[in-house]
Order: structure tokens, then C-alpha cells, then sequence
């Protein structure tokens, strides 16, 4: 009878744990843009280790779903609306974001950085050698007009070249195009853009035509290594399912120490899941560049709170960069 007693117990003891661990979501939705910034997403997905870590934190078979867009625009509506649980930002796209939405039922914070890596500003115009070149026929390629990380920097630059200012003085010459697209422009020649703005790999790739050349660099803008992205979530997600939470960030650690100590593989699973022709020697040989780092620290975030608040594109400014983080994204 005891023993009997006993099994009843147990038994109900399991079924209120895995209620309570189901309590939480038991799918997860994740976006990213294009490009190896992306990469550590890339490795989640091929290896499940979002669902492995969360069977290991006792949430059972979770679901994962994955998505990408063209910008970190299209991305920020889709987290507000509740379509993702997960978006890869850049830099003023968080910014912008966490301005919109502070104290807000759907507010949103970033839970990690991703990885360090320059943007390089392209042309394919032997007349172009700086931007005091570019005329009204022009058209400079980036990921989304006025809003996107390079479209800032292409404002910060500006405003060294021409002054304060006239920080927006290229803004009309700007269009909207994802990497793949405006490299394709670029290495087909017969386009009205001739310039972009772009992100490893692409700008590696359209590097390799002789008649294409760098005229700019992100690192020429800032005093320290600068984050190409984040990982941005809301508030309520972040309190409502903190098993999950918890085990996308295991997931992220597996998955940025894997491209660290095993770059091939990486770059393997980078070319399968995107479709790239890219021989993976030319993608390995990318990834061994030192100005190129998967890490989960962030850095130089003020400079474009600052450039932001200044130039009015950011109209509401957090007192402290730091806010807009988590505390778990702080904890390097």
C-alpha cells in the first residue's frame, strides 16, 4: 500500500513539473539578416541546440522556428508584433527599438552581443575615390535607407567629410537592398549603383573583382571594436519563459564557441543552409581575419547613442547605453 501510495505521489509530482515547464513556450522564433554575422544562428539551426539545451533544462521537445529578412526594419515589426521571439540587430536598430518601446507592455532589450566585424564602403567608379566624389547620379546600396547600420555610418562619415551639418548630404543617393542583391548589382556592371555599403561576406566576394575598391572602413569611425550585432527579445518573453531564455543563451555560447574552435565546419554549415557557392577555402580564410570576432561582448554602443541624439534621429535617448541590455548581456 505504501509503495502504491508512494508511485501515485511520484507520478503526480512529474505531471506538475512538466505543467509547470510547459507554463512556458514550447516555440521558439528566431530571424536573421544575411551574411556570417548571422553565423552563430546558422549553427543553432543545423545542430538543434536550442532543443537540446532546452530538453535539458526540462522543457521537453521544444520547436524552433526560423526566419530571415531584408533589414533590421522589417525586424524590429515583427518583434513588437510578436511574430519572433528572437531578431539579430544592428547597432541603431536596437537603439531605435528599445527608444520606442522603453517601459512599454512590449519592451525590448538586447540579451547578448554577436561578433565584431568591419563594414566596408564599396564603389565600382575609378572617378569615386572619396565621398566628396559621388554625384546626383549615383546610387549607394545599403540594407535600408536612413535606419540601418551602414546607412548611420555612411551620416557618421559625412559628417567628418562635410561637417556636422551635413551629416545627411548622401542620404538621397541611399537605396534599400539586401546584401546579396547589391552584390549582384555590383559584380554585374550594368546597374545604377555603384557603391554598397555592405558585410562579410559579400563585400570579401566583390572585393576579389579588380575593379572594385574599399574607399571606407567602420574601423576608421571608432575608438574601440565596434559590435556588428545583437540579439534582441522583449521584456515579457524574457519574464515569461525564463527556462527558454536561459537555454537560447547556452544554445548561443555552444554555437559561438563551436565557430571559434572549428571554423571549416562552421563555414560548412554556413554554405549548406544559405545556398553560397562560396568554396568554403575562401570562407575559412574570411573568418581567420583577426578584424573579424565571434564574441558575446558588446562595444562601442555609445558612439551611436550619441551621433543618434545628436542628429535628432533619436528622439528619446536611454540616460545610460547600458539599459538597453539585459543583465545576462553585461555579464562579460
Amino acid at each position: 500500500m505504501i509503495r502504491y501510495l508512494m508511485a501515485i505521489a511520484i507520478a503526480l509530482f512529474s505531471l506538475t513539473s512538466v505543467r509547470d515547464a510547459r507554463a512556458e513556450a514550447n516555440t521558439v522564433r528566431l530571424a536573421n539578416q544575411f551574411g556570417i554575422g548571422y553565423m552563430q544562428f546558422m549553427v543553432m539551426q543545423d545542430q538543434a541546440l536550442i532543443e537540446k539545451h532546452a530538453k535539458a533544462a526540462g522543457l521537453g521537445d521544444v520547436k524552433v522556428e526560423w526566419a530571415s529578412f531584408r533589414s533590421s526594419d522589417v525586424m524590429n515589426d515583427a518583434l513588437i508584433s510578436g511574430s519572433v521571439d528572437f531578431v539579430c540587430l544592428g547597432i541603431p536598430g536596437i537603439i531605435t527599438i528599445y527608444s520606442k518601446t522603453k517601459g512599454s507592455a512590449v519592451e525590448v532589450k538586447a540579451a547578448s552581443g554577436l561578433n565584431v566585424s568591419p563594414l566596408m564602403l564599396l564603389v565600382r567608379d575609378p572617378n569615386i575615390k572619396s565621398l566628396a566624389d559621388f554625384k546626383d547620379q549615383h546610387r549607394i546600396a545599403l540594407p535600408a535607407i536612413k535606419v540601418s547600420m551602414q546607412a548611420i555610418m555612411l551620416q557618421m562619415a559625412a559628417a567628418k567629410v562635410f561637417g556636422d551639418a551635413k551629416y545627411s548630404s548622401l542620404d538621397h543617393l541611399t537605396v534599400s537592398m539586401a546584401h546579396p542583391d547589391a552584390t549582384a548589382a555590383m559584380l554585374g556592371g550594368q546597374s545604377e549603383i555603384v557603391a554598397n555599403f555592405s558585410s562579410a561576406p559579400f563585400q570579401y566576394r566583390q572585393m576579389k573583382n579588380s575593379g572594385i575598391r574599399r574607399i571606407l572602413t567602420s574601423t576608421e569611425l571608432f575608438d574601440e571594436p565596434l559590435s556588428f550585432n545583437v540579439i534582441a527579445s522583449t521584456s515579457k518573453f524574457r519574464r515569461d519563459n525564463p527556462k527558454l531564455y536561459g537555454a537560447f543563451l547556452a544554445a548561443l555560447k555552444e554555437a559561438t564557441d563551436m565557430i571559434n574552435t572549428k571554423k571549416r565546419e562552421s563555414a560548412a554549415i554556413y554554405l549548406k543552409l544559405t545556398n553560397d557557392k562560396m568554396p568554403v577555402d575562401d570562407l575559412v580564410e574570411i573568418l581567420a581575419d583577426p578584424a573579424i570576432q565571434y564574441t558575446t561582448k558588446v562595444g562601442g554602443i555609445n558612439a551611436f547613442v550619441s551621433f543618434m541624439a545628436k542628429t535628432g534621429t533619436l528622439k528619446n535617448p536611454p540616460a545610460d547605453w547600458k539599459d538597453m541590455f539585459f543583465p545576462e548581456a553585461l555579464a562579460n
